[in-house]
């Protein structure tokens, strides 16, 4: 069996991987070919430069230009401003003032979400932009209008999309510092949010998938456990290419997941980051306006979603102390009892435990490789953040050690 070693040379070799470096991860790991594609921007431009900031003047430009060729007529961009929060994009609000098709002179608020030089979650635009699209209708998303998913007219890989009002937490609470999790959004709050919460769930995942289907959106074969093995070989490439350490607990994860793997009776749309802190809400209203986030997302098995959005990271526990909430919103079995109602569709114990397990392995993959490997590299404006995320490694991994000890 080929080692880590023989995949990524050594630490430092991974800094730079090279084409043979990055082939050998797919032939041992192979995935979905949109997958790859993330997989691929990722490593080859890793070799690049280190982030630079670019000024408000610098990206304003480089829109203006870009929407030179897919903008009729006159326009101006105008209240440009940086926008703060997440963990892995760059993110700048503008006023577009166009005439649109049908609509005549308006004055639109967007907003440009692009890479930095390495992100902490690989993804391709054009599969973001088009799951996006196929869940408008079902729950609340920004409209997709226009996206740069090499980075040929943008500094980085870049999606234009409309700006939505909305705070992911509430004003008071000192909860959620870190992108999100643990966010308490106190019982009042709570009571209106959770109904919605299930009921989005439960709608993507119930949505007819039979039309989404492209080449930046791979839709696995149901009846067998092919989306499953895409998803853990995604997270085994980014493992072996991101790590600066051997951690034999992920080896042993590894397996187990390789030799379980669940079928899929049914492909749904899959968010891959549904929970707290991935939303925008009304806090006046208490509605929740838009979804964010779908770096993650692809066609897949909904458990994942289940599975994740009840990870103890992203809950705490109500102020009876002893009822933990998942993403801050209801106990775990509630919500599964909530789902099934809504969607219309069974949550089955043995796949909610199998990508558990996925979940809180991939999720040490993200903080102690991925996290490890771009602020090394300078590869991000947002490295202070990725470093801190490192501390919650401990935690992780004895979750981790706990979730096998029931199964192996």
């Amino acid at each position: 069996m080929q080692t880590a070693v023989e995949t990524t040379g050594s630490v430092v070799g991974s800094d730079h991987p090279t084409e043979e470096m990055i082939e050998a991860g797919r032939r041992r790991f192979p995935t979905d070919s949109a997958s790859q594609i993330a997989l691929d921007l990722k490593f080859r431009r890793r070799g690049g430069p280190i982030w630079m900031r670019s000024t408000p003047e610098e990206l304003s430009t480089a829109l203006t230009k870009f929407l030179e060729k897919r903008v009729e007529g006159d326009f101006a961009v105008t209240d440009t401003r940086w926008l703060t929060g997440g963990a892995s994009k760059i993110q700048m609000a503008f006023t577009l003032n166009w005439s649109e098709p049908g609509r005549g002179p308006v004055a639109d608020r967007m907003l440009l979400r692009m890479d930095p030089p390495e992100t902490l979650n690989a993804t391709f635009k054009q599969t973001e932009a088009e799951l996006i699209s196929a869940a408008r209708g079902v729950l609340p998303v920004p409209a997709v209008r226009w996206t740069d998913a090499y980075g040929d007219e943008f500094p980085e890989p870049a999606l234009v999309c409309d700006f939505v009002d909305g705070v992911t937490k509430p004003q008071t609470t000192k909860t959620g510092q870190v992108s999100g999790l643990g966010t308490n959004f106190g019982p009042e709050l709570r009571a209106k949010l959770a109904p919605q919460f299930v009921q989005h769930l439960a709608a993507l995942h119930s949505r007819d998938v039979s039309d989404v289907t492209s080449d930046a959106l791979v839709r696995p074969d149901s009846g067998t456990n092919q989306s499953a093995l895409w998803r853990l070989n995604f997270e085994r490439q980014i493992w072996e290419q991101d790590r600066g350490e051997d951690v034999p607990l992920m080896d042993v994860a590894a397996g187990w997941l390789e030799r379980n793997l669940p079928v899929t009776e049914r492909v749904s749309l899959v968010h891959g980051d549904f929970r707290s802190g991935n939303f925008l809400f009304d806090e006046k209203s208490a509605t929740v306006t838009a979804w964010l986030d779908w770096e993650l997302g692809h066609l897949g098995d909904r458990h994942a979603d289940l599975a994740y959005c009840t990870q103890p990271l992203y809950g705490h526990y109500a102020e009876d102390g002893k009822t933990f909430l998942a993403s801050g919103m209801l106990p775990r079995e509630d919500l599964f009892e909530q789902y099934e109602k809504a969607s219309g569709l069974t949550v089955d114990p043995a796949r909610i435990e199998w990508y558990s397990v996925f979940c809180s392995y991939y999720a040490i993959v993200k903080t102690l490789a991925t996290s490890y490997r771009v602020a090394r590299l300078g590869r991000s404006h947002q490295d202070v953040l990725l470093a801190r995320l490192e501390g919650v490694v401990p935690v992780l991994v004895r979750e981790l050690g706990q979730l096998l000890e029931k199964v192996v």
